[in-house]
Parts: C-alpha cells; structure tokens; sequence
C-alpha cells in the first residue's frame, strides 16, 4: 500500500535522522532590506561621483577653448593682453557658466615673439573638503609679417 502525499505534508521539511526534530525552513525574508542598505549607499555613491566628474569636464573644456580664444587674439597682430583677458573671460562664462569660479588669467610674453596664455579656475564641489581645479595652457607665436633671411 503506498502512501499519498498532500501539498502540505510534500512540502514541510523532513526530520532529523538524529533528534526526530523537524529542521528549521530557513527562508530569505528580510534579505531584500539587506540589499538596499548595502547596494543603494553605493549606488548614489557612484552616481555623485559621475555628477562631479561631468562637471569637472565641462568646466575643463569650458576653460580650454575660451583660453584658446583668448590665446588667439593675443596672438594677433593688434592684440593687447587686456583684449585677451577679458575674451577668455567672456568666453568661460558663456560655455561654463558658474562651473568655472576663482578663474585667473595670465597672459605671458615670451622670447622669439611667442605668447602663452595660462588660465587657472576652481570648479565647485559636490563632495565635503574635496577641491577640485581645472588649468589650460595656450602658447604660440605671434602673428605677423616677417622678412626673411
């Protein structure tokens, strides 16, 4: 004669060969709320960190291209330094906004008719205590007819 199984009896677990106890059904209640306390932190962790990192980039190419604006015109053969400045200027706040603060421009005549143009700024932060600067660097010669020989 053999025995019928109900859905109830198949499913509760089997006894202990030892004690004749039946062992504990261990489930995984709970684990969800594990999982977030762990996996969210780091989540919005790395998240931050990309927000920060896009607005360091953004202020970085922001200064590069208004220092080689700026960079050009101090180059040019009726440029002055005060036209260069205030065109780096214009041109970092116009493409970076605010993500760009502290900028510093410096405008350096070199021998052999070269100019560089250096420009240092600080880019706002979203983390406590961290700094973080951007710098940009354009040097070339001046423009202008030459004789030759």
């Amino acid at each position: 004669m053999t025995a019928h199984l109900t859905p109830a009896a198949a499913s509760a677990p089997a006894p202990c060969r030892d004690t004749g106890r039946r062992r504990p059904v261990f489930d995984d209640r709970g684990a969800e709320t594990a999982e977030i306390v762990v996996v969210l932190p780091v989540l919005m962790a790395l998240l931050v960190l990309g927000l920060q990192l896009a607005m360091w980039g953004l202020a970085s190419h922001a200064l590069s291209l208004g220092v080689a604006e700026g960079g050009a015109a101090a180059r040019a053969q009726l440029g002055s330094p005060p036209e260069a400045t205030a065109l780096v200027k214009r041109d970092v706040g116009a493409i970076g906004g605010s993500l760009v603060g502290s900028l510093k421009v410096a405008i350096h005549g070199l021998p052999d008719d070269f100019v560089a143009v250096s420009a240092t700024g600080a880019v706002p932060t979203i983390f406590p205590g961290l700094q973080f600067h951007v710098s940009a660097l354009s040097t070339g010669p001046v423009q202008g007819f030459r004789a030759t020989g």
